[in-house]
């Protein structure tokens, strides 16, 4: 039925009622294709960021598949990281794609992954064919220069967006040959002036490979023929054979073994501390024990 204001007094459609139902028709078709495009503007950007996300996981994957294949440290090469800060780790692992060619026969390679103030994760490699292990390349910058390779793993992280960066790599120990634990924190916004918020990725790796540094422990029993010192109590975690320094202040005993009966003036006073020492070089100290001869 066609609407009553199309038609004049006699009934025809007239030229202003036509005109009034096409304006009325653009304004409807406007605004259907606005709903349209923004629909499909939306669309667009979820697909962008569910990829941004996927890329960052397969980055994250990628990270923790490379700390769990740590170089094994062994006195010749006692130290698997060398690099351990909030935006930046540098370790040495095993290359699965080896064997490498000359005389690099186990197979090590480094690796660095570094982030970028603009929000760029880069993976960068270094091989070599020597026996010896070369000095890293620069990590001055991220990238750097030196390295043999170079690649984005990912972008739009934001852990270094805001007035408080938030890192990217936490530690279980300051010290380098310490760490056993590596924690992975990501942050990712395709556009931070855009909802959604930001996704938080996070995930832990246990090196199963890192030497850990052995323990120092010991008792001492005063007897007719000294003070008897006892470090069975002292352990690896790896199980390797240590070796012992005693100590008494800064004096170093003669004797070098597990157990030692150390000769002592009577009634006179002591401190004795214990050193051990894995093959890799990991040295453990104990606390110190005031011992009366």
């Amino acid at each position: 039925m066609t609407a009553a204001w199309l038609r004049g007094d006699r009934g025809e459609i007239t030229l202003p009622g036509l005109l009034m139902a096409s304006v009325l028709s653009l304004i409807v078709l406007s605004a259907v294709l606005d709903t349209f495009a923004g629909a499909q503007t939306q669309s667009t950007e979820l697909t962008a960021r569910n990829g941004n996300q996927q890329t960052v996981r397969s980055a994250s994957d990628r990270i923790t598949a490379a700390l769990r294949n740590l170089a094994s440290p062994t006195p010749d090469q006692p130290q698997a990281i060398d690099v351990a800060g909030p935006f930046d780790l540098v370790f040495q692992n095993v290359d699965p794609a080896g064997p490498n060619a000359g005389q690099n026969v186990t197979n090590v390679r480094r690796e660095r992954m570094c982030l970028t103030t603009g929000g760029v994760l880069y993976g960068q490699g270094q091989t070599w064919t020597t026996a010896a292990i070369p000095a890293a390349p620069s990590t001055t910058a991220c990238p750097g220069t030196g390295w043999g390779s170079t690649t984005v793993l990912a972008e739009h992280l934001t852990n270094r967006i805001g007035a408080t960066p938030r890192a990217l790599f936490t530690y279980d120990s300051a010290t380098l040959t310490d760490i056993a634990a590596v924690h992975l924190d990501m942050y990712v916004d395709e556009d931070v002036t855009r909802a959604p918020a930001e996704v938080r990725l996070a995930t832990g790796v246990f090196l199963r490979n890192q030497n850990r540094r052995p323990t120092a422990s010991f008792t001492a029993a005063t007897t007719a023929q000294g003070i008897v010192l006892n470090a069975s109590a002292s352990q690896d975690p790896e199980g390797q054979p240590m070796t012992y320094k005693w100590l008494d202040g800064t004096t170093p005993l003669q004797d070098t073994g597990v157990t030692t009966t150390y000769a002592v003036t009577p009634g006179s006073s002591h401190s004795i501390s214990l050193q051990v020492q894995d093959p890799a070089g990991l040295v453990g100290t104990s606390a110190t024990q005031t011992v009366i001869g």
